[in-house]
Formats: structure tokens, C-alpha cells, sequence
């Protein structure tokens, strides 16, 4: 059988944003051979395009066939035949079909005027993958890729190998360079340059041969780049299991250089780019949170014989969402599982059911506007540009714990009543909008809750039950972010050592103190009674809910200015 489409979409180029006209095919379906291009109700004319995706190995069954830039595909059968419905081109104007499928580079062929497109011979990509391969600076895809390239530059991705706090942790050194400042993974251990590498560095965490020190990595004369590069990520063919990673996670790289001309092998979400400067092939993985699970994920194994009991901060089902077996492992990041988890605890049929990583961490922002319909500019996009509706093009700015979107994280309620000299208030904080727990990633991170209750001649109430944040919130002003002791509470994952220390870095954790942060879509509520003095009077709350990157005290120790941003206020 063959598989058909029948809402057919033509692009208008009218500024950008550009407008999409959808076309409806209601009636009129059914076509002949002999007839390809009739009427739409519209009047825009359409035509039925059929042939065939064929390989070395024969048909292709599976293959992804659409016109370049469309959003509608279809998919061949067992014969590696298709029919697809689409808007005939105007005039004398040539109309190609592309194909693309997992393990293949894409390819394309001409449709005649009667519909008919001549064979798409998909050729398969050999594993021959070269250890010794030199990645492209990413100057080279910038040629082509300028805007996306300089959205790149500007993200954290692209500084994840200098960015100034992971060296300080990583050699126990200040902002000013001063050794000896806080804690540091090489004070500790000194034998061992670790792995961290392998996220913040993995062009040369990939070459066997590369020491894993970043002072090294960074004076190589083979790092012409800093952080995560476009061709490391585009030369991921496949993302497995693997238990000797923190991740748990690793990368199945596929590097190569062509036989001969300077094409470059690259592997990425679109099925219809079929362009001379690069040899690609569709992958889905690339718009899957599986892939960020290679770095985004981190569980650090206990010494020998240690374990910890998690029973007393996780649920079964938590638990098993982490997919820890036992408790000889601590989950230091689990920012991956968590959006796992909670995307496979959604029913078929919720509109958050099959919302990836991708959509929130590589879409749209302000000050990415105006929308761009193409990922090349200057005369690439002459030659080979396609087309493209904004929703289906990812800016490479990898978006997370920004202002705005932490404006959008959390929502948070006020319900109170004063009843026998006392005032009761209900906070009630939900995550609204994060799918996954909320704050994810580092446990440096951390959400503050302020409750501050005043009688109406602006004193401030005592606080006769609820919670008070704690010490390691810091001391001093209010004004200065001093917060201990005030009423709140605080949302996040501490690490402890084995003598109790909290907030410990997580090559000293032996537990996990606490873990309160806040679940996807879930709702907490924490109530704080006041004394009210005076009966009658009309008292006055504000909550605020405050985001804070690095805990307090590190960030005194290691000298560095991190600001904190507010989120959500809310006043009775």
C-alpha cells in the first residue's frame, strides 16, 4: 500500500515570520496515473508524485520522502515505493523530492511533469569510524552557518572547556587564580585528572590519545575550538548505554573524510539536505532528549562496600526513574531521567506527551527574532538554501537558567485567613513549566521561598509554625541575599560527606542530604502561621520565590560574583 498525504502546505515568502497556506484536499482524492495534476479547491494546482528509494541492498522500506522544506512526509513501503500529494511547481519551475533514512546518506531526485521522479538511490554509510580524525574548527561552518554559528558563540556550549568556575573547581583556584581557594578536584586528587572532560571537552575526550587535563587540552595546538563544537555533536550516529561513564551514557561517533573533495559527514535532524559541501544523513536522535542524556546526567559510585540509605529522600518510583539499581550510587544530576520519567508517566493523548529537550532549550527567544527561514546565509543560501518554517529550525543558543525563562519555571499562590490572633498562610508553588525537576542540573543550584508577613503599620510578624530557611543561605542583610533564619523554605538536591559536611563538591559526597526540588507539574504547599497581635488589623504577606546558581558559601570561598534571580512574586 502506499502511503499518501493529503494536507498540502505551500510557502508564501510575504517577510518573516513567512505565512503558511494549508491546502485541504477534501474531495478529489482520488487521481490517475494518466492525470497527475488537477484543482485543488483552492484553485492551487496539485500533483500525486510516486517512485521509488532503493539502496545497494534493494527497496528501501521506511525512507522519509518529502519535497525540501515541507513539513509533510511520507514514508515508503516494503517496496521502497511512495505517493505523495504536493503543490505543483509554477511554470517551467523544477520540483525535487528528497529521501532520507537512519544509517544513509540523504539523496534527492527530479519529478517530471507527469509526476513521475526517477529512482532516490540512498548510499549506506560504512562504519569506519577514525579515532585519529581532526574535528573543523568551527570557523568552517560558519561560512555557511553564520547566524547559527554566532547564536553558537554566545551560548555556554561553546566556552564549556574555560568557563572560568569549572577551572576553579576543577584546580581549587579563585576568580583571581589564587590556589588553595575552596574545594578542587586535582587538591584531592592529584593522581587522577578525572573525567570531566568527557562533557566539557569531548573533541578531545574522543581522541584516545589526548591527556584529560584542561590545562592541556586548552594549550593544545590541536584545539582550534573551545567547548562543544557543531562537528562533534553532528558526527553523533548513535547514543548507547554504557556504565563506566558518569553519564551513563557515551557517544558512537562516525569520523570521516571522504574518499576524495571536501565534503564533510555530518548527521543532524533534517532528512531533505542533499547540498555538495556536506555528505548528510538524517538521524532521529537528534531530536530526541536522548541525546542530551550524554551530558546531562551524572551519578558518581561510592567507595567499595559504602552505601547510603536513599529510602530516606527518594521514593521507589523516583528511584527507579533514575535507573540506579541499588545504593551504592549517588544520582548527582539527573536532569535527563527526570524529564524521562516524567514524560513516561504522560497517558497518550497530553499535550506535553513526546516534548523534548530540544523544544524548550533550542527555540525561539526575543532576542533571537526576527524568525530566520533559513540555517545558510550569503551565497550558500543562493545555492542551496531551503526554505524552512521558523518552528522547524533550532537556534544553537542551549537556553537554561536564564531570567526569562525562570520568569516561566514556577507559579505561585497565596491563599490566607486570620482566625484567633493568628494568620495562616498557604503557599502553593507549582512547576508549571519545567519537564524536569525544578532547579535541575549542578545541586550548587537552588530556590529560595521568602515569606515575609507585616500588621498594617509595616512591623514585621513573629512566625509562630512553619519553616525557616537555613543557615548555609547565608548570613547578613536580606538586602545582601543574607536569608538564613528568615521564613521559607528552600528547594533543592544537598550533597553531604561522610562526616556530615553539607553542600560538599560531588567527589566528597558519600549521601544526598536532601532532595525537595520540585517535581513536573507538580504542586507543593507549605504553610507558615503568623502571630497577629491585633485582631482587627489588616496584615499584609509577600512571597518570592528566588533562583540561586551557586550556593552561598562556595561562591564567597571561590571569590566569584553571581547575582540572584528573582522568579515569582506574589502578594495577600
Amino acid at each position: 500500500m502506499y502511503l499518501e498525504i493529503f494536507m498540502i502546505k505551500r510557502k508564501k515568502k510575504v517577510g518573516l515570520p513567512s505565512i503558511l497556506i494549508f491546502l485541504l484536499a477534501v474531495t478529489g482524492l482520488a487521481q490517475s496515473a494518466s492525470d497527475p495534476i488537477n484543482k485543488g479547491r483552492t484553485g492551487e494546482a496539485e500533483m500525486i508524485i510516486t517512485g521509488r528509494v532503493v539502496s545497494p541492498y534493494g527497496p528501501e522500506a521506511g525512507a522519509r520522502v518529502r519535497i525540501p522544506g515541507e513539513d509533510e512526509f511520507t514514508l515508503t513501503d516494503k517496496d521502497g515505493r511512495y505517493r505523495l500529494k504536493a503543490a505543483a511547481p509554477p511554470g517551467n519551475r523544477t520540483l525535487r523530492v528528497t529521501a532520507g533514512k537512519e544509517g544513509f546518506f540523504n539523496n534527492r531526485a527530479t519529478v517530471k511533469r507527469d509526476g513521475r521522479a526517477g529512482d532516490i538511490f540512498l548510499n549506506p554509510i560504512y562504519l569506519n569510524d577514525r579515532s585519529d580524525y581532526k574535528f573543523n574548527s568551527p570557523r568552517v561552518c560558519y561560512a555557511c552557518h553564520t547566524k547559527l554559528a554566532l547564536t553558537w558563540l554566545d551560548s555556554k556550549m561553546a566556552h564549556a572547556t574555560s568557563n572560568p568556575k569549572l577551572l576553579d573547581m576543577y584546580y581549587g583556584t579563585d576568580a583571581y587564580g589564587h590556589s588553595g581557594r575552596g574545594p578542587g578536584y586535582r587538591l584531592d586528587n592529584p593522581d587522577s585528572v578525572g573525567n570531566c572532560a568527557i562533557c566539557h571537552a569531548p573533541s578531545a575526550a574522543a581522541d584516545p590519545g589526548r591527556s584529560l587535563d584542561f590545562k592541556d587540552i586548552l594549550s593544545s595546538l590541536l584545539t582550534e575550538w573551545d567547548g562543544i563544537s557543531c562537528e562533534y555533536c553532528h558526527k553523533v550516529r548513535k547514543v548507547i548505554d554504557d556504565p563506566s561513564t558518569p553519564s551513563g551514557a557515551t557517544a558512537i561517533l562516525e569520523r570521516q573524510k571522504p574518499a576524495s573533495g571536501r565534503s564533510i559527514l555530518v548527521f543532524g535532524p533534517y532528512d531533505d539536505v542533499v547540498v555538495p559541501p556536506m555528505a548528510a544523513s538524517y538521524n532521529p536522535v537528534y531530536e530526541s532528549g536522548r541525546f542530551c542524556s550524554l551530558c546531562h546526567s551524572h551519578r558518581e559510585p561510592l567507595a567499595e562496600g559504602k552505601v547510603w540509605d536513599r529510602e530516606k529522600i527518594y521514593t521507589d518510583e523516583e528511584w527507579s526513574g533514575f535507573g540506579l539499581k541499588d545504593d551504592t550510587m549517588l544520582p548527582i544530576q539527573t536532569t535527563y531521567q527526570e524529564w524521562k520519567a516524567w514524560q513516561d508517566g504522560l497517558p497518550q493523548g497530553d499535550p506535553n506527551k513526546e516534548k523534548n529537550c530540544q523544544q524548550c532549550h533550542m527555540s525561539w527567544t526575543k532576542k533571537l527574532l526576527p524568525y530566520e527561514n533559513y540555517v545558510v546565509e550569503n551565497m550558500a543560501r543562493n545555492m542551496w538554501g531551503t526554505f524552512r518554517d521558523p518552528k522547524n529550525i533550532r537556534p544553537h543558543h542551549f537556553e537554561g537558567g536564564t531570567r526569562a525563562q525562570l520568569a516561566n519555571a514556577l507559579a505561585m499562590e497565596l491563599e490566607g485567613r486570620v482566625e484567633d490572633g493568628l494568620l495562616t498562610i498557604k503557599v502553593h508553588i507549582s512547576n508549571t513549566n519545567g519537564g524536569h525537576w525544578v532547579p535541575t542540573g549542578e545541586p550548587m543550584r537552588s530556590v529560595m521561598l521568602l515569606v515575609e508577613a507585616r500588621d498594617s503599620d509595616e512591623k514585621p510578624l513573629k512566625l509562630v509554625r512553619g519553616g525557616r530557611l537555613p543557615e548555609w543561605t547565608g548570613s547578613g542583610k536580606p538586602d545582601d541575599g543574607g536569608y538564613a533564619g528568615l521564613p521559607g523554605a528552600v528547594f533543592a538536591k544537598v550533597l553531604a560527606d561522610k562526616d556530615g559536611n553539607l553542600n560538599v563538591p560531588f567527589w566528597r559526597a558519600a549521601s544526598i542530604a536532601m532532595d525537595t526540588r520540585i517535581r513536573p507539574k507538580k504542586t507543593r504547599t507549605i504553610e507558615f502561621v503568623f502571630e497577629l497581635p491585633d485582631p482587627d488589623d489588616e496584615p499584609a504577606v509577600e512571597a518570592r520565590l528566588i533562583y540561586r546558581p551557586v550556593n552561598r558559601s562556595l561562591a564567597e570561598q571561590k571569590k566569584w560574583k553571581v547575582d540572584d534571580i528573582p522568579m515569582v512574586s506574589k502578594s495577600w
